[in-house]
């Protein structure tokens, strides 16, 4: 294969070009599996719904607040979920609102604790991407559970839920024991946590969202990866629950990812919380393999974001207003021509560049799709950490920067490597 250089970036010629057309799947784990193909170009699914909300047996009405006067401070009133709305950017998703959840105001000016019960639910036609095995499976986002308000000062009470710990063996090379959790409150109950055990000291955690192979939503279809790289310093959530039990729905829209985000910032501002500032909210990142690529590639327009990553993954077909959404950092990880997205992760790559937006693009000639990234240190997610701790740590060292590009790169000057880099100082 010969590179010619040109002024900002490196391209290939003679790239062995495949046709990919739209596939679904889903993800066992493993690394291989079928791929079953979606008709018609695009990737259906069935609808799913949210049941009203209720708050103490009774349905709520266009979440009507509630106030309740204090002994001698003021009462709080309470604010409910807005009604539900439809269309979202990607996968034509909708959402329901919270229930309304009332708090009644305390005696001098301390916030007494009001049970908050909600239901929400993500409606609107799931999706299934490609990567392993069959297609996914529809579920409803589940019931949250009631909350538990805890005072603050000057009489405004923060709401948390606390984290319930997982088992398994999370565990990574990196300097921070990890702890897997899971969390029903709204907003995040449909993902599984890897996070530092430690937390309240001095370093902050970027946050970091992960979309499972075939959106299968199996919070541990890539636990050995999300450990290590939650071992070195990160916040990450991947989207399902751990095993996939009680899955919820969602899909390659990427919604869910966003919502991880927000939950995981608002956690980070309140004082109730375990992960009170704890996190660094300033930096954020997406990655995911396969369909789950395509989760984060579909939101990669959040301002929010600092980088954005695919792994084995990329759209199926132009999008030139996604295209023109992004704005952040963007890094390819694919597996060789026989990566069944192996076409799909170039013509992002050329798309992305033209844009002006910094990116690189590694492609294991021999790998296939996924390659190693069930291996925490496997080469895939080797790149991937090297990628998060350049773009959200400042890394540019050999645990950063200098293993994805430059002279002392080695996957970029490797025979079983294809290497493209584009915008990058």
């Amino acid at each position: 294969m010969r590179r010619e250089h040109l002024p900002g970036k490196t391209l290939f010629v003679g790239l062995v070009a495949i046709s990919v057309g739209s596939f679904g799947c889903s993800d066992d784990g493993s690394s291989a599996g079928d791929e079953t193909a979606a008709s018609g170009g695009g990737l259906t699914g069935g609808d799913s719904t949210a049941g009203p909300a209720t708050t103490g047996g009774t349905p709520t009405s266009n979440g009507q607040a509630s106030t309740s006067a204090g002994t001698t401070g003021a009462g709080m009133s309470s604010t409910s979920g807005a009604a539900s709305t439809t269309g979202g950017p990607f996968g034509g998703m909708s959402s329901s609102g919270n229930g309304a959840a009332s708090t009644s105001g305390g005696g001098m000016g301390g916030g007494g604790a009001g049970g908050a019960a909600t239901t929400s639910g993500m409606g609107g036609p799931d999706t299934t991407g490609f990567g392993m095995g069959g297609p996914n499976t529809t579920g409803t986002r589940t019931t949250g559970s009631s909350t538990t308000a805890s005072a603050t000062s000057g009489g405004n009470p923060g709401t948390c839920t606390e984290s319930e710990e997982e088992g398994g063996n999370a565990s990574g090379t990196g300097p921070y024991d990890v702890v897997i959790e899971t969390n029903s409150d709204d907003g995040i109950r449909c993902g599984t946590i890897f996070r530092p055990a430690t937390l309240g000291g001095e370093e902050k955690y970027p946050i970091f969202v992960w979309g499972e192979g075939g959106c299968s939503q199996n919070g541990l279809s890539n636990q050995a990866a999300m450990a290590e790289i939650a071992s070195w310093g990160y916040f990450v959530v991947a989207d399902g629950t751990p095993g996939g039990a009680n899955a919820c729905s969602g899909g390659q829209s990427g919604e869910a990812l966003l919502d991880y985000i927000s939950w995981a910032i608002a956690e980070n501002d309140k004082p109730c919380s375990a992960y009170y500032q704890s996190l660094d909210a300033t930096k954020i990142a997406a990655d995911g393999f396969s369909c789950g690529g395509l989760m984060a590639e579909n939101v990669a327009g959040d301002p929010r974001f600092t980088a954005i990553g695919i792994t084995s993954s990329g759209l199926m077909g132009p999008n030139n207003a996604l295209w023109d959404s992004m704005h952040a950092p963007f890094k390819i990880m694919n597996g060789g021509s026989s990566d069944v997205a192996y076409q799909n992760g170039l013509n992002d790559y050329e798309a992305i560049a033209s844009r002006g937006i910094p990116i690189l693009y590694f492609s294991k000639t021999s790998a296939g799709h996924g390659g190693d990234l069930g291996q925490g240190r496997g080469d895939f997610n080797l790149v991937n950490l090297a990628w998060l701790n350049w773009q959200l740590k400042g890394d540019e060292g050999a645990t950063g920067k200098a293993f994805l590009i430059g002279t002392s790169c080695e996957f970029c000057n490797d025979g079983g490597w294809d290497f493209m880099s584009a915008n990058i100082e």
